[in-house]
């Protein structure tokens, strides 16, 4: 298997670090970003223990100049990426649309959703110049029983969704697959936000998780799936 150029955002806790530290075994150079750099130093100390080269990214990807720029210093300095995780995200607790306040579904819709849209239009140069590349983004299934107090949230996905595998379907003769895994209940810290004091036994861990997308990213040959991952 051939040693990869890999790039993941929101990799300093839950299911986006322990991705990154999957990633390690297959890859000869990982990106990882997010805004905490404490955390990001420890998921750094994992990687390189595999022979891995990582570079912290201590990016805030509301910052549509700071994405724009990275993109371009990257296709400088390696011309190609092979995979890229989205999994960077942000959640508020469930309450009536008529409670919600603007300037926090304004947080959610920016990071959840324009953002991942800046980030696929800026590495679509690098995802293009590699043989075979992969955009894996962690995302969440339209839910019947979250009919009511998801409207910060679920709206949101639900469009990071459609925008996913209308990409996916333009780019399907071209050598980037685009697939999005949807996680069921997981111990993470989005997950405390909307279900304090929950039972954590009866639910998945973010190791667990990370392992089954690894698999699948080189396993699923299809694109422009969504993909449940219990």
């Amino acid at each position: 298997m051939r040693k990869l150029n890999c790039f993941v955002t929101g990799a300093s806790n839950g299911i986006g670090s322990e991705i990154a530290i999957q990633l390690s075994y297959f890859s000869k150079h990982i990106y990882i970003s997010a805004r905490n750099i404490k955390k990001l130093e420890m998921v750094h100390d994992q990687i390189i223990k595999q022979n891995c080269k990582c570079t912290i990214v201590p990016l805030d990807l509301c910052d549509e100049n700071g994405i724009e720029n990275l993109a371009k210093q990257i296709l400088i300095k390696d011309n190609s990426l092979d995979v890229l995780v989205l999994s960077a995200g942000m959640i508020y607790p469930l309450s009536p649309i008529d409670s919600i306040e603007f300037n926090k579904f304004n947080e959610v819709l920016t990071l959840n959703y324009l953002a991942n849209f800046r980030m696929i239009k800026n590495f679509h140069p690098l995802l293009k110049n590699s043989t075979d590349s992969y955009i894996a983004t962690i995302s969440s299934l339209k839910d019947t029983t979250k009919e009511f107090y998801w409207g910060v949230y679920q709206p949101v996905m639900t469009a990071l969704n459609e925008l996913l595998l209308m990409y996916a379907n333009e780019n399907k003769n071209t050598s980037i697959k685009t697939n999005i895994f949807c996680p069921k209940a997981v111990n993470t810290n989005l997950r405390e936000i909307i279900m304090p004091g929950e039972d954590k036994s009866k639910i998945s861990n973010p190791k667990d998780v990370a392992e089954k997308i690894v698999k699948l990213i080189f396993k699923t040959k299809e694109t422009g799936r969504i993909i449940e991952i219990n």
